[in-house]
């Protein structure tokens, strides 16, 4: 298998052109794409005059309810967070939830879901503090704003970095509640940033090293090889690197590496055969008729004040429209 890459510069259009310039110049049957956004534009022309499988991943439900044949989503749908968060945030904090998430669109998806599970349960939802985690670098004001409507909880979320640095500033203020980190933040990566003691009493993403599956220990391994040792091996790592083993398998029970329709249709048998080294991060057992990879032991995690994780089980919410 060969690997060649090129820079969407976080542009749909330019995600989009890049892919069909892989298909046709590259004959390449599968194009990886790392963001909701190139991913949408992606699926408007891979099942055309070229025809190739998206290894698609991000969390957005969206992709897969877009009815295109030739996707496959990696990750699971951040809608399935949503009850286990409010659970967990009202176990450990209280009713009252404060919104910090970031603004951008999938950061406005997040918002939405969490706030209508978190009314569900008859919890109160104070206003909405969204911020640019992008360009803002002072967060004393928003989080002071958030934190003078008094919550029990607070939703937080955006890339790992200012995500650390608003949590770190909650807790600088006299925060005592929980936190509702989205997950594309990762507490173990925010920790390069900050004490994780600014970081416990959160609910998000499980870490890589929190995993016992069989291949975890040597990835990791590898991983800090490659990247070194202060280098975080996320989930967004982990689990395109179980799609590219998947992929490699399909390939070979499909008995090609060119047609990409044969490819996707073979998942379903491959996914039994994938060697136990590429099983890292929640190996998924099944794929949906949507394209979706499915763990049916999907977990979450809940840092507590000793800075202990502690496993949270997941139930996955339906992709159908």
């Amino acid at each position: 298998m060969e690997l060649k890459s090129l820079d969407d510069k976080y542009a749909p259009s330019t995600a989009a052109s890049n892919a069909q310039r892989l298909a046709d110049q590259d004959k390449a049957p599968v194009v990886v794409s790392p963001n909701a956004g190139a991913i949408k534009a992606i699926q408007q022309i891979n099942d055309g005059r070229s025809k190739f499988l998206i290894s698609a991943y991000t969390s957005d439900p969206a992709i897969v309810q877009a009815d295109n044949p030739l996707t496959m989503m990696i990750p699971p749908n951040f809608e399935s967070y949503a009850k286990p968060f409010t659970e967990q945030g009202m176990k450990h904090g209280g009713k009252k939830l404060a919104l910090l998430g970031t603004q951008s669109e999938y950061g406005q998806q997040w918002t939405k879901a969490i706030t209508d599970e978190w009314k569900k349960a008859d919890g109160k939802i104070g206003a909405d503090n969204s911020i640019d985690y992008a360009t803002v670098s002072d967060f004393a004001g928003p989080v002071s704003k958030a934190l003078s409507e008094k919550p029990d909880s607070i939703f937080v979320g955006g890339p790992s970095q200012p995500t650390a640095l608003i949590m770190e500033e909650a807790k600088k203020q006299g925060f005592k509640g929980s936190f509702l980190v989205m997950d594309q933040a990762k507490l173990d990566e925010m920790a390069t940033v900050t004490k994780l003691e600014n970081l416990t009493n959160s609910v998000g993403v499980l870490p890589v090293k929190e995993y016992e599956d069989p291949g975890t220990k040597d990835f990791l391994k590898h991983f800090a090889e490659v990247a070194g040792e202060k280098k975080v091996a996320t989930s967004e790592t982990a689990l395109n690197y179980q799609s590219i083993a998947i992929i490699a398998k399909a390939m070979e029970e499909a008995g090609t590496t060119s047609d990409p329709e044969k490819i996707r249709a073979a998942i379903p048998d491959a996914l039994s055969k994938v060697d136990d080294k590429y099983k890292v991060n929640g190996f998924p057992t099944e794929i949906s008729d949507e394209g979706h990879l499915v763990n049916p032991e999907l977990e979450v995690t809940y840092l507590d004040k000793d800075e202990k994780y502690t496993k949270v089980p997941v139930e996955q919410v339906s992709d159908a429209k």
